[in-house]
């Protein structure tokens, strides 16, 4: 037995020189490949093409039974021939931007979601100072298409809450639109339930705020048998409850909306415990330095087996640190997903240059979302009173 399995060992390692021996020949071709691309400016991912190769190769088996083997095999193939194009073309272009922090000036102007005491006004007096010049809107539409016009200059959008999750809306209008992130700052946010002076529990009968700060303090809320109505954000709910100078009607809006408005809190925190909103900071360009550390991209992934394995290995080969991984609907295409990476790491990086480039051929949608400094865990700490 073992002379006969050492023969079948030995025919094995003759076929594999011969693989070896058309591999690189097929490489050689591939490298032409590449310099007639990288000549006419065109993209490395081709998809059409990859399954055509694909399915030429299945066809000239002689045992269909082993298309399932040799399909994976052709897959990888085609993989490693594409990164092998990457890597002779190299990445030129992939950091865009000018490599400078952007400052706020005089006359730069700050938009934020709500009214006076809303959390995104907070965010932003938090992230550039109390002098900013801020200007408020009703919708998170509203701040993308005034960025875009230069009516303002960023936006403070929030994109994530520890207690609910993405804020799916901000993450599809930031993919969407040519606008970028460059910084981040995370809040604790302290909901309250606020009402008109003298209010008491059994008083209430309908409670406002936006869906977001519903949500957060549901499990508080659901005690009670009040109607909850979502209105434009936590802090025009608060003036509304002032405005309508009615005890039946009450707020979940943060401590500032009392002084702002002459509230009073009825219940404090009534949110779910060590509750956070991420926010942020979108701009109408990309704005890199060497602070910048953390890096977000919006892709879709090929709709096949094995597909998402590939992409995530590529982290691990160049040994990035992949912070965040969530996919959304492709509208009009379903079942397809866009997915959204966060990781660590800089643009000026090869390996995240490398990366970025393999990424963006091997994708029909990639986009750069920013590269921008991540908000400090000594920060967090600060706000937590660790």
């Amino acid at each position: 037995m073992k002379q006969h399995l050492d023969s079948l060992r030995k025919k094995i390692n003759e076929t594999d020189k011969k693989i070896v021996k058309l591999f690189e020949e097929r490489l050689n071709t591939v490298s032409k490949i590449a310099a007639l691309k990288k000549q006419n400016n065109l993209k490395v991912f081709d998809p059409e093409r990859e399954k055509e190769v694909i399915k030429r190769a299945a066809s000239y088996l002689n045992e269909n039974s082993l298309e399932k083997y040799l399909t994976p095999f052709m897959d990888e193939m085609m993989t490693q021939s594409r990164q092998y194009q990457i890597d002779l073309i190299g990445s030129p272009g992939t950091v865009t931007g000018e490599n400078r922090k952007f400052k706020i000036k005089d006359d730069s102007v700050i938009g934020y979601l709500g009214v006076s005491g809303s959390y995104s006004e907070e965010a932003a007096s938090l992230y550039f100072g109390d002098n900013c010049k801020k200007r408020s809107f009703g919708h998170f539409d509203e701040i993308v298409s005034s960025i875009l016009k230069g009516e303002i200059d960023i936006g403070v959008l929030p994109v994530e809450n520890s207690s609910t999750g993405t804020i799916s809306k901000v993450m599809d209008l930031i993919g969407s639109n040519d606008v970028y992130i460059t910084g981040e700052h995370i809040s604790k946010i302290s909901h309250n339930l606020l009402v008109l002076p003298g209010t008491k529990l059994t008083d209430i009968k309908e409670v406002y705020s936006h869906h977001q700060g519903l949500e957060q303090s549901i499990k508080y809320l659901k005690q009670y048998p009040w109607e909850l109505i979502e209105y434009k954000s936590t802090a025009d709910s608060a003036r509304l409850v002032q405005k309508l100078q009615d005890k039946t009607k009450a707020a979940v809006a943060s401590r500032r909306c009392v002084e702002i408005y002459g509230l009073e809190i009825a219940v404090p925190d009534i949110n779910f415990e060590n509750n956070y909103t991420r926010f942020v900071m979108t701009g109408w360009e990309m704005i890199i330095d060497e602070n910048c550390n953390k890096i977000s991209v919006v892709m879709d992934i090929a709709h096949k087996p094995g597909a998402l394995y590939k992409v995530l290995r590529l982290f691990k080969d160049r040994n990035i640190n992949l912070l965040k991984i969530e996919s959304r609907p492709i509208i009009g295409k379903p079942w397809e997903y866009l997915f959204y990476f966060d990781f660590e790491g800089n643009l000026a990086e090869d390996r995240v240059k490398d990366l970025i480039e393999y990424l963006r051929n091997s994708s029909g949608i990639f986009k750069l979302l920013g590269n921008y400094p991540a908000f400090s865990g000594k920060a967090l700490a600060q706000q937590t009173g660790m």
